[in-house]
C-alpha cells in the first residue's frame, strides 16, 4: 500500500502545531515576582504605616479592568492582615514609617512568533555497511549487511503562530511619608486562563499573590 506524501506531511504539521500549543499553554502560567527597594532605607526599623492618601487605583491604560469598591476593600484588608503578621501596625493618624499603596491590572495580550514545523519529507539513499559488510551479502538486521538504506529527512519550514491571552499584574508599594518617594515595590505577573473566573477563584488568586508579594518584605 502506497502512502500519500501529502497526507504524511499534513499529519506531521498537525502534530507539530498541537505540541506547540501545549508547550505555549503550559509556559508562563506561574507567578513571576520582581522586587526593588531603596538600599539607603533601614527596613528593620519599620513598625507603623497607613494607607497612601488618594483615590483608589483606577485604570490608566486601555485593556485594564476597573476595581470596584468591594474588591478594593477586600484587597486592602488582605494586605493589612499580611502586614499585621509581620508585626506592622496601621495608624490612621500620627507619625508612621511608611505609606502603602497597590495597583492591579489585567490586560489582553497578543504574541506573534515564528515556529519551526515539518512541512514534508525528502527521500535520500545512503550505503550501509556492518560487521560483515566487507564480505558482501544481506541480512535481516542492518549491522549484518551492506547495501543501500532509504532515509526520510524532514524539511524544516516556518509558520506564524498567534497566541492570545490575559496578562495579570499586581504591585504593592511602600512610600516614604515625608517626601512621597517610592522605597519598596514588589510586582507579580501571571498569565491568566482565558475562561472567566468565579469571584471565589479570583479572590483566592489575589490573596495568594498578596501573600507571595509581601513574603519579599523586608528585603534581605
Amino acid at each position: 500500500m502506497t502512502k500519500n506524501p501529502n497526507k504524511i506531511a499534513q499529519f506531521f504539521r498537525h502534530i507539530t502545531v498541537m505540541i506547540t500549543f501545549l508547550v505555549t499553554a503550559g509556559c508562563g502560567n506561574s507567578l513571576t515576582i520582581d522586587t526593588e527597594y531603596s538600599k539607603a532605607t533601614n527596613f528593620d526599623d519599620f513598625k507603623y504605616y497607613r494607607w497612601h492618601q488618594g483615590a483608589a487605583p483606577t485604570p490608566k491604560k486601555a485593556g485594564e479592568k476597573e476595581i470596584d469598591d468591594i474588591l478594593d476593600a477586600n484587597i486592602r484588608l488582605k494586605i493589612d492582615q499580611e502586614l499585621a503578621r509581620k508585626g506592622m501596625v496601621k495608624k490612621d493618624a500620627g507619625v508612621v514609617d511608611f505609606l502603602v499603596n497597590y495597583t492591579i491590572s489585567a490586560k489582553n495580550q497578543v504574541d506573534v512568533e515564528k515556529q519551526r514545523i515539518y512541512d514534508g519529507y525528502s527521500v535520500s539513499y545512503q550505503p550501509v555497511a556492518g560487521a560483515y559488510g566487507r564480505y558482501g551479502g544481506y541480512g535481516y538486521a542492518r549491522q549484518y549487511y551492506t547495501g543501500v538504506a532509504m532515509t526520510a529527512t524532514p524539511v524544516v519550514d516556518e509558520e506564524t503562530v498567534v497566541t492570545r491571552y490575559i496578562q495579570g499584574a499586581m504591585s504593592i508599594d511602600f512610600i516614604e511619608p515625608d517626601d512621597n518617594k517610592l522605597i519598596w515595590r514588589a510586582t507579580g505577573d501571571k498569565r491568566l486562563a482565558d475562561e472567566k473566573r468565579s469571584t471565589d477563584e479570583r479572590d483566592a488568586l489575589i490573596n495568594s499573590t498578596i501573600e507571595k508579594l509581601l513574603a519579599k518584605f523586608p528585603p534581605k
